[in-house]
Parts: structure tokens; sequence; C-alpha cells
């Protein structure tokens, strides 16, 4: 994902049943339930009440998929994952789909790319990336359910090489077994502006009934990518062109930079951080048919938005839970979580450090939340 400098009313409001907003007030503040992550990028919900994480640390093929249990204890599913530092910082493992024992993964951009002499432009690293198998998704199938691996499976470095060869690998911790495979791979392309442009996935999901696509929200190429599961082909099935910058400074508009992608009512809802100047405001969420891949404003005039979450109400009425990286990131503000909803709108977490993804349990009522400072922190929603 590109969070770097390059280059006011809610929407459609009645349409999805939210009344006017109230004004913001805090009403609850996380605590820690996992520490001492690596770098978290994503969190989704596994079965029996455990979380997934994934991970990346500032050492080459240092990725990770952690289980966090339902008392908060961290061990690891399997390491050894592609990530290398390049233009745009350390970078690894990202979105995640859990569909019964098969866990997809996206693997960032890594160290594909350096930065050039010019701001805003990019290279090929002329040393070569840190894996062959960045800026890909893998298939992981597990031969029983994930909250039942005790010892956590590694990848090698020969590993890598014949994924990128096309060609499975056979993983064994003794107590399990597992397959992993490449599904699909994206490479970077000439750019007029940069050089070259990344290609970064960065966050999956899986639409209901659909047993043959992924989803994959590209963060470098500000798009969505559907994914062919049978085959691994893929096509750019939505994109975002730049939006309208609100800001006092930078040009007239803003990259897009979709963040997350979630199902949501029928469709679904992509969250765009935009680039810089990272303007209050610039920030939208966007609806997207499943079918067309047609995109309208759902949610418009937020600030830096990674994430989104929703619950019905019992009258009704519909919550949107909005997680924003920084409520001012030019002036490296922390991120807070937002609800905007029939009860009106409040801050429900300010101060977090860098949020980049969030699950609700809606059993539990909690919201986890992913920070750069390497915490998993709960949230308790009334």
């Amino acid at each position: 994902m590109r969070i770097e400098m390059r280059s006011s009313r809610f929407v459609g409001l009645a349409a999805v049943g939210l009344m006017t907003m109230a004004s913001t007030a805090l009403n609850a503040q996380p605590k820690v339930f996992t520490t001492g992550l690596l770098n978290p990028a994503k969190v989704i919900l596994g079965p029996s009440g455990t979380l997934l994480v994934s991970e990346f640390g500032t050492d080459n093929n240092s990725g990770r998929i952690s289980i966090i249990n339902a008392s908060g204890v961290r061990r690891t599913l399997i390491d050894g994952l592609p990530s290398g530092t390049g233009a745009n910082g350390p970078d690894g493992p990202t979105g995640m789909v859990l569909d019964d024992n098969t866990l997809y993964l996206a693997m960032g951009e890594g160290d594909q790319l350096q930065a050039g002499t010019a701001t805003g432009t990019s290279y090929p690293n002329q040393k070569g990336p840190a894996s062959p198998i960045l800026a890909t998704i893998l298939q992981l199938n597990l031969a029983t359910t994930v909250d039942k691996i005790a010892t956590g499976f590694s990848l090698k470095p020969a590993d890598h090489t014949t994924l990128a060869d096309g060609l499975p690998v056979s993983l064994d911790n003794g107590a399990d077994k597992a397959t992993i495979s490449m599904l699909s791979e994206f490479r970077y392309r000439p750019d007029a502006v940069a050089i070259y442009r990344n290609s970064h996935p960065y966050a999956l999901a899986k639409f209901p009934g659909d047993a043959n696509h992924l989803y994959l929200s590209d963060a470098g190429l500000n798009a969505i990518v559907q994914v062919d599961l049978p085959s691994g082909r893929s096509r750019k099935f939505t994109t975002f062109p730049n939006q309208k910058n609100n800001g006092s400074i930078g040009g007239p508009t803003a990259e897009s930079v979709p963040t997350s992608i979630r199902v949501y009512g029928g469709q679904f809802l992509v969250t765009l951080l935009t680039g810089f100047p990272f303007a209050t405001g610039n920030s939208k969420i966007m609806a997207v048919n499943p079918t067309t891949g047609a995109p309208s404003v759902f949610l418009d005039n937020l600030t830096s938005t990674i994430d989104v979450a929703s619950r019905g109400r019992f009258f009704g009425g519909v919550d949107y839970f909005v997680l924003e990286f920084s409520s001012d990131l030019l002036t490296s503000k922390p991120g807070r979580l937002r609800v905007l909803g029939s009860g009106g709108e409040s801050v429900l977490a300010d101060n977090l450090p860098g949020p980049s993804s969030m699950a609700y349990d809606t059993s539990a009522n909690k919201i986890y939340i992913t920070t750069k400072d390497g915490n998993l922190l709960q949230v308790d929603v009334k």
C-alpha cells in the first residue's frame, strides 16, 4: 500500500437508512489483546474464537501468519513467507481469506522496486528482490481446521523458487500436513509518471455463493482484481480514478489507494485511503457491484480510511465502523475508530498508532484492531 506523498458531506445516507449525524463523543478505549506481533497488516476471524494475523518483520522473508486463540495467546501457523523492504518500506503478507481448510494469502510487493532519484519514481531493484513470489496470491491447503494446528509450518528459501516455478510444496510439521501453491502473480509495470508503478496486493475477499473467484484490492494499481480460482488467471474488475483533492496543498486530485474490500448487502464495500496530500474529507468508501464491477460512492467525507465493518440494529438501522489510519497523516496524528449509524456519529477509540485492519466478532460484540506497534487491540462494542 502506498501511504506516501504521490501524486464534505456524507452521500447516499438516505439510501442506507442513516439518520442525521450527532456530535462526536468518545465512547470506549481499547485494551491490548495480544502484543509482540511483527508489523501486523491484516486480521481476520478464524474458527473457535481464533484470529489470524498476517505479519512481516524487517528481515527478508520474515513474513508469517499467526493464530491468536480466544485468550490472546499467539502461535505461528506458517513462517518464512516472502517479505522485503523496498521503495515503500517493509512489506510482506497482507490480505487473507479462510475458506474451510483453505487459506488464501496475498503477498505484498516487498522490495521488487526501489526509489528513484526523482520524487515519486521507482525502478526495479537492481540487487534483485528478496523472493520470487512477492506480489502473488498463495493457496495454503490444510489437512485439518486451522484452530487445531498447534505447531507451525515453515517455508524454506528453496520453496520460494519451487512455488515460482508453478509447483506445489508439501509441508509437514511433524503432526500435521499441508500443501502450498502459487495461485496467481502480479507484476509492476511501466508508468509515465512513476517510471515503474507497483502492483500491491493488499486485501482479499470472497463473495458468498461465488465458488470460482477471489477479489483482490490492489493498493498500487488502484484497482479491484477478479481472480479465477480454478485457473489463477486474473482480470481488472474495477479501477478507481484519482479523487478530487479537498486540501489546500497538492494538485487538484489525489490517488484513490483501495485498502480493504468487504462484502456487505449484496455488494462490496471498498475503502479508499487516498494518496498525498491525505486531506481531511478526501477519503471515502465505495460500493462495488459484484456482477458489473460498477463503483459508486457509499460514504464520503472521511479521512485516511483503512477498513470498514457493519452491523444491523434490531430496529432496522445499520452501524458502519470506519477505521481511519490517521486523523491527519501530514502531521502524523494517530488513527481512530469511528461509528456512523442510526444512533449518530461517535469515536469509539482514538490515539491508535497506525491501525492497519480490523475484524468484527459479531457474536461477542468485539472489534479487534492491528496496529503498527505490534499490538492486537480489543474494543468492546455496545
